[in-house]
């Protein structure tokens, strides 16, 4: 069991590290409004680079690894985007200073993190 939770929290510390550690202003900008992909999918390889190295050091079987990376690189950028292009169109989502935006966030974390846990869940098992 105590391996089982490490195994998670070191999924967990990749996504804290990818979106809070190793992300460029250029990236912050193109995330504003979801209309430039490139950084964002720098972002997205990001992600999916560090839990690639997260599931190398637990021996993940590489097939299972590869496609676990796919589905964190695709599903990292296409929350990004949409929630990039949901700002730029709601203003109130756009806004720090109103609920609306944290709202906004809170989902958008919500989403990779349970991308993480299905990653975790799918990993393990195997």
């Amino acid at each position: 069991m105590t391996r089982m939770v490490f195994f998670l929290l070191t999924l967990l510390l990749c996504h804290y590290l990818a979106d809070f550690c190793f992300t460029f202003p250029s990236m912050i900008r193109a995330k504003v409004d979801g209309r430039n992909p490139w950084p964002i999918l720098l972002h997205a390889a990001i992600h999916a680079g560090l839990v690639g190295v997260c599931l190398v050091c637990w021996q993940v079987p590489w097939k299972l690894m590869l496609l676990m990376l796919l589905l964190e690189l695709v599903s990292h950028f296409l929350i990004d985007v949409a929630k990039g292009r949901l700002s730029a169109r709601f203003t109130s989502l756009a806004d720090p200073q109103k609920k609306p935006y944290w709202m906004l966030y809170g989902f958008d974390q919500l989403l990779h993190l349970s991308v993480i846990v299905l990653i975790f869940y799918i990993s393990w098992k195997y």
